[in-house]
């Protein structure tokens, strides 16, 4: 199973468009799709534009990987509206719709995790950097 930045990756491939490219053109960060922040949470903005720019593209697969990366109706994509979860006429799988929940509530968790040990990282090197200041001056 994918996570949705993987899926977002697989647009850009199957739209054909270079990643750098495919991010630049939607005014995200390349970096933020790769290495150690691919695990990280997407916010709804990113998602929102995304499925704004490419009208074709299942929301219901990009958030939760569940059915196939086109709408099913394809051929009206300009015309059909992103709509809410509280506002779709027809019924809600709440089984599916929880374990998608359950998804970003992880991912969130896993972009803490990995933010608390940056921030722990970086407050440890200027610790050293203001030791090493004070030693300098001490000369």
């Amino acid at each position: 199973m994918t996570n949705i930045k993987e899926r977002v990756h697989l647009i850009a491939e199957y739209k054909g468009i270079h990643k750098v490219e495919f991010f630049k053109g939607l005014g995200l960060s390349y970096a933020n799709f790769k290495g150690v922040q691919k695990n990280s949470a997407l916010g709804s903005d990113a998602i929102a534009t995304i499925l704004s720019t490419y009208k074709d593209v299942s929301p219901e697969w990009l958030i939760s990987g569940v059915g196939e990366l086109l709408r099913a109706d394809n051929h009206h994509s300009e015309e059909v509206a992103i709509t809410l979860p509280s506002k779709i006429d027809r019924p809600v799988d709440n089984g599916s719709l929880a374990a998608a929940l359950e998804k970003v509530i992880n991912a969130q968790q896993a972009t803490i995790q990995s933010q608390e040990i940056t921030i722990a990282a970086l407050s440890a090197r200027i610790d050293q950097l203001e030791k090493k200041k004070k030693t300098k001056k001490k000369r």
